[in-house]
């Protein structure tokens, strides 16, 4: 049957699959590279620099990735070489790494850095049009579930097969999963912006961040999700530092997994229950306060085994959160730069991400306790503030806008 005809739940279940492994080669990519420096150079701080190179970019990048995917008369066949060149990329580095000046590696990981958004916002960002009218709820918690198991499965992914194999496999592995997601999203036809034309005219790089900041709801909600990710983006840090408190250092893996399955459950759960479109953009904000409190408490009890209850009670708000993250970013932007809106806001919160981990490093000599508390507070505060003001602008034209969705 060709692309274009197949049924929605058809074209949603090729995107997933896709979206799942280049998501899942993200994801694996922030570990490999760390232990595939120490393997090959011996430095572990070298590994750093390589993920702080493959991220950085991103927020950069994001504007004019998601102006080409609005621009173009075929979106997919732009995703799908950016994700091809990500892929590409990230396998560069076995072949130079030790071998050519580090300058090459950092440039070939920066590139993949570029096409990062195409791996994130700039596939969420079609979601709506493959859902159909009426499935955007459910096909932004499924987009969501992608997400937690990319997350889960990356880095599992990537132990497995250093073990087994070496670290140099292990980081082919992600770039070969990268590139079989690049065939998936080649083969979807998915429809252009009815507007795509207009986007060539001079300034419409910057359309999607004018979206942005001219729509109250639409600029609420990304600034207060990138403030909170401040705090969010350092939860792996702060995971190692209060189990090395309680002298288990091992329990934290733990605790990022225990996280990482809570948030799945909590994306399940929207997927069984998802809520009208028109409460999404509040939905965003307290989710992101319900995700902070339970972190809060955990910087109050003595146990280790209860704070671990109460990290997985943080990622179970944090699956709603994500879900209807998306789903309220896609009914605030308009079609033309929706691509955009996805790619900026998704490039803010990795570059939010990773000031927030230095942020915490600055913090290093605080109490564990003090850690969480301030990894705890951002979130909290940024939805609560977000709340307010986007009480106080309930008639905004694009308030309007999802309330006739």
């Amino acid at each position: 049957m060709d692309p274009g005809t197949r049924p929605d739940g058809a074209r949603l279940t090729q995107y997933l699959a896709a979206a799942l492994l280049a998501r899942t080669a993200d994801e694996g990519a922030r570990v490999a590279l760390v232990i595939f420096a120490l393997d090959r150079t011996g430095s572990a701080a070298v590994g750093g620099t390589l993920v702080a190179t493959l991220l950085l970019p991103h927020v950069v990048a994001a504007p004019l990735v998601g102006a080409l995917v609005d621009r173009s008369r075929r979106p997919a066949a732009v995703l799908a070489g950016a994700i091809a060149v990500f892929a590409g990329a990230l396998a560069a580095p076995v072949a130079l790494l030790g071998h050519a000046p580090l300058w090459q590696t950092y440039l070939v990981l920066a590139m993949a850095g570029c096409c990062g958004p195409a791996l994130t916002g700039g596939l969420t960002s079609q979601l709506a049009t493959l859902a159909g009218p009426g499935h955007e709820a459910r096909a932004f918690a499924l987009d969501s579930l992608s997400y937690n198991v990319a997350g889960m499965a990356g880095p599992a992914t990537v132990g497995l097969v250093a073990a087994v194999a070496s670290p140099s496999t292990a980081i082919l592995a992600l770039a070969l999963a990268a590139g079989l997601g690049a065939l998936g999203i080649a083969s979807l036809r998915l429809r252009a912006s009815d507007d795509a034309a207009e986007q060539t005219r001079p300034g419409g790089l910057f359309q999607g961040a004018r979206a942005i900041v001219r729509d109250p709801a639409l600029r609420t909600i990304t600034l207060a999700t990138s403030f909170g990710q401040l705090g969010l983006g350092g939860m792996a840090v702060v995971a190692t530092t209060l189990a090395a408190a309680a002298h288990q250092p091992t329990r934290a893996g733990l605790l990022l997994s225990v996280t990482a399955a809570g948030a799945f459950v909590g994306s399940l759960l929207w997927v069984w229950r998802p809520m009208p479109a028109s409460r999404a953009p509040r939905v965003t904000l307290w989710a992101m306060v319900a995700v902070g409190v339970p972190l809060a408490l955990a910087a109050t009890v003595p146990s280790l085994p209860l704070a671990t209850a109460l990290f997985g009670l943080s990622g179970l708000f944090s699956g709603p959160f994500a879900a209807a993250l998306f789903l309220a970013r896609s009914q605030l932007a308009a079609e033309a730069v929706r691509t955009q809106v996805f790619t900026i806001a998704a490039g803010l919160k990795v570059a939010a991400a990773a000031i927030g981990v230095g942020l915490l490093g600055l913090a290093a000599d605080l109490p564990a306790s003090a850690q969480l508390l301030a990894v705890a507070a951002f979130p909290i505060v940024a939805g609560i503030v977000g709340g307010v003001l986007l009480r106080r602008r309930p008639h905004s034209a694009a308030s309007a806008h999802i309330d006739a969705c």
